[in-house]
């Protein structure tokens, strides 16, 4: 070793310090565990490679397994896996509970979501028990958990993948194909895209967001412009974005208070206009509601600001999925028994209701979502107001009712039950089934129907886990309770370019 002059000096000058920070740097370790627990500080202490990410995640589930599974979308352009955590009570099974989704590290230079994301989950495994919130995250639906879209480019430090591609303009986009052509790949995706947006349309997510840096604001559709111009793009479902997005800046430690963003949220055209953007992608093809969330002014925050950023963005995480699923429209569509000459049975003689995947519109909002076929569930984020709402399915009379969505975030729910026009085959039932006909995967997507009881010849459960959030226990009118309750029989459960 070369011994500098004056060398042990200056050490000797600066070990009070060192000693100082080191104690600090302690105590505040200490203060994050009696807050969080051990396991959340972990993931916040450091920037994890892929490697030992993969690793932490993989313990992550062994530890937590009764509320944590771990399952791969896919792989990157180098071959690493895209794992992905589901968070539920029951996880791994098909359940009649609404799925949100929470994806980071798309670019490979905005790293700050992939420790948020693991953080997020080991604090739903300690706290599911103690905290309403993720109580009700962890029983009432699915969340699920995607750190990193692009292992490769963050290995690397780049904002693209391993073959240069930003993956935020890699979806198709409706200017640039039109409506009909986003149903489909166009062949030109790259492997982390085409594994979301397989992931996307194979799990029914109600609502999703995704993680960047660069700014501090919550942006939403629509993200491009039809003139291409930098001005605002209202989607049909503008209104229920608005509602989201100002609730999660609310929520927020201090987006709200953004001096360059009135309220802490943003349309994206009006911002800066984008194309090929998952956001978009995710509203018209995947029927789910995204949010993009800029959560650091400055790219790749330092490791030690993990833990501000976790606290800032916590509450906000946990409300933003329950608002989505909860806060909106709720409810199911099932099939009116009839005799086989169409007149109606009396309540005593009706046979077990049938469910059905009905389309669900919105008079005014030009955009329809599909109640699934299992269940005939289905979960609409709407912003508080009066609506009329449709249920519809070929061969049967469409129902509509006038719902009124509150503003305390409780939100609405209402039960169809549509008459058949005739005789009802199994292919009228079917037909609803929309899409690029995407294989069913991912495990509990793919996997047969799991109930807590036996499976009756019919195909369906005896006994069904309904979300709690639907149940009619909840501010339920006694008109919900009549129209539930043969259901119960077979259903029972308690921009600064680039940032985005």
């Amino acid at each position: 070793m070369i011994a500098f002059p004056g060398a042990r000096v200056a050490a000797d000058h600066l070990q009070p310090r060192l000693q100082e920070r080191a104690l600090v740097r302690r105590t505040f370790r200490q203060h994050q565990d009696m807050e969080y627990g051990p396991t959340v500080s972990a993931a916040l202490a450091e920037y994890w490679n892929y490697t030992e990410l993969e690793a932490h995640m993989h313990d992550l589930a062994r530890r937590c397994s009764d509320v944590v599974r771990l399952y791969s979308i896919g792989r990157s352009v180098e071959g690493r896996e895209l794992w992905a955590l589901e968070v539920s009570d029951a996880p791994g099974r098909l359940e009649a509970e609404p799925n949100a989704k929470y994806v980071a590290n798309m670019h490979g230079d905005e790293p700050s979501g992939r420790q948020l994301l693991v953080a997020l989950a080991e604090w739903l495994c300690v706290h599911h028990r103690r905290d309403a919130r993720a109580g009700r995250i962890v029983a009432d639906m699915h969340l699920h958990l995607l750190p990193t879209m692009n292992p490769d480019g963050f290995e690397v430090n780049v904002r693209g993948n391993a073959r240069g591609t930003d993956l935020n303009r890699d979806f198709p986009d409706p200017i640039e194909r039109g409506a009909a052509g986003v149903q489909r790949p166009s062949g030109n995706e790259q492997p982390e895209t085409l594994a979301v947006m397989d992931w996307i349309r194979s799990g029914r997510f109600v609502a999703s967001a995704s993680l960047h840096e660069g700014a501090v604001v919550a942006n939403y559709p629509w993200d491009g412009s039809e003139d291409r111009g930098t001005h605002y793009a209202a989607c049909p479902d503008d209104a229920a974005y608005v509602h989201l997005a100002s609730m999660y800046a609310s929520a927020h430690a201090s987006m709200a208070a953004s001096a360059e963003f009135p309220g802490g949220i943003t349309n994206g055209a009006a911002w800066y206009p984008l194309w090929g953007g998952m956001q978009d992608w995710n509203y018209l093809a995947g029927k789910c509601m995204e949010l993009t969330l800029e959560l650091s002014a400055a790219k790749g925050p330092p490791a030690a600001l993990l833990p501000q950023l976790f606290a800032d963005n916590l509450a906000a995480l946990l409300a933003f999925p329950l608002a989505a699923a909860f806060g909106g429209l709720r409810g199911l569509v099932m099939e009116a028994p009839t005799e086989p000459g169409g007149q109606r049975r009396l309540a005593a003689q009706a046979p077990k209701p049938r469910p059905l995947p009905a389309r669900i519109d919105v008079l005014g909002i030009n955009h329809t979502i599909v109640a699934s076929p299992e269940f005939g569930v289905f979960y609409r984020p709407l912003a508080p107001g009066t609506y009329n709402v449709t249920a519809s399915l070929d061969g049967h009379e469409a129902a509509t009712a006038t719902v009124s969505v509150p503003a305390d975030g409780s939100g609405a729910q209402h039960a169809f039950s549509l008459v058949p026009l005739g005789a009802v085959t199994a292919a009228v039932v079917g037909g609803a089934a929309s899409g690029w006909d995407l294989p069913r995967r991912f495990g509990a997507f793919g996997g047969p129907i799991v109930g807590k009881g036996s499976a009756p010849a019919g195909g369906l459960p005896a006994q069904l886990r309904w979300s709690a959030g639907l149940s009619p226990h909840h501010g339920a009118t006694a008109a919900w309770e009549a129209a539930i309750g043969s259901a119960r029989q077979i259903a029972s459960f308690a921009r600064r370019a680039p940032a985005r």
